[in-house]
């Protein structure tokens, strides 16, 4: 899956705080390169800029809430096992790009 598949499959927004992605976003790893994660479609999602490793509040620079959340997935974790919660809903993210919609809420 290609950027413009990750983009699609999240419908233009960003998984950490669900604002418009835009032109400019970051691709990032969920179990990061470092432990092994792979370039595949359960453990990439797009995030801004400034939610992937510029902001305060950042899934790298807020790592309790980035594994808490399914944005940072443990090395000894498969992400495709591993759901990802987003302000309007849980996911979890299939090796074949789709996604399954586990439960909704709003925070």
């Amino acid at each position: 899956m290609d950027r413009a598949g990750i983009v699609e499959r999240q419908e233009g927004w960003c998984l950490w705080c669900e604002g418009a992605l835009g032109e400019s976003f970051a691709l990032h790893h969920r179990k990061l390169r470092k432990h092994g994660g792979p370039d595949s479609p359960e453990n990439v999602v797009a995030l801004h800029h400034e939610c992937h490793n510029l902001g305060t509040a950042s899934v790298h620079l807020s790592p309790k809430i980035g594994y808490n959340r399914g944005f940072l997935v443990h090395s000894w974790d498969e992400p495709a096992k591993v759901s990802l919660t987003t302000p309007s809903g849980t996911v979890l993210l299939h090796e074949d790009g789709t996604q399954r919609e586990e439960r909704k809420h709003g925070w």
